[in-house]
């Protein structure tokens, strides 16, 4: 059962803000163990690799929340507005609290590559933050990084595709959607 369809809006508006400070403050439960683990093996790729890729995963929890938020304080102010079918309200959302996350992520990154250089799939990985972090040109930089160190990575050239398509390189999103598209096949 979702706790949030049994409370008020006010109360609602109190849980989201709750949890959005926690995970600003802590990270999720993820991030705290994998910490304590690292105080303890700070030399060890693998779990700086993990810590990386929860924060990733905490700054899109952050955004998530952020948006639900937004999207609750306007029902909340606009109670007789009724949205007609098949229409979007579109709502400034502010997620900049989130991006330490995303930064941290990006420094457990460049840690494991700090003690691993040949560590696989972090230049991938960079690119997704970097995506999150909607700064696209950081993004296709690691994309083209991935590729540049392992030319049959699909992921990579799905996710530099999308880049390309929200950077309006239609030619270059085309021609990476089909590179994708063409080594996922190779693999099955």
């Amino acid at each position: 059962m979702d706790i949030f369809k049994t409370l008020t809006p006010e109360a609602m508006v109190s849980a989201l803000s709750k949890q959005m400070e926690h995970i600003i403050t802590h990270g999720s439960d993820d991030v705290v163990r994998l910490r304590k683990e690292l105080e303890r093996a700070p030399d060890d790729a693998e779990l700086w690799f993990e810590l990386g890729l929860s924060l990733n995963q905490a700054g899109l929890q952050y955004q998530d929340l952020a948006v639900r938020l937004a999207g609750l304080r306007y029902d909340m102010e606009h109670p007789e507005e009724s949205q007609p079918e098949g229409e979007e309200v579109t709502l400034q959302v502010d997620v900049s609290a989130g991006r330490p996350l995303y930064q941290d992520s990006l420094v457990a990154f460049d840690k494991v590559l700090e003690l691993n250089p040949d560590y696989y799939g972090v230049a991938c990985q960079k690119g997704v933050v970097y995506g999150n972090m909607r700064d696209l040109e950081n993004a296709e930089q690691c994309y083209l990084k991935a590729l540049e160190d392992d030319d049959e990575d699909f992921t990579a050239a799905y996710y530099l595709s999308m880049v390309y398509s929200e950077m309006g390189k239609d030619d270059l999103a085309e021609k990476y959607q089909k590179i994708s598209e063409e080594l996922n096949l190779a693999t099955e």
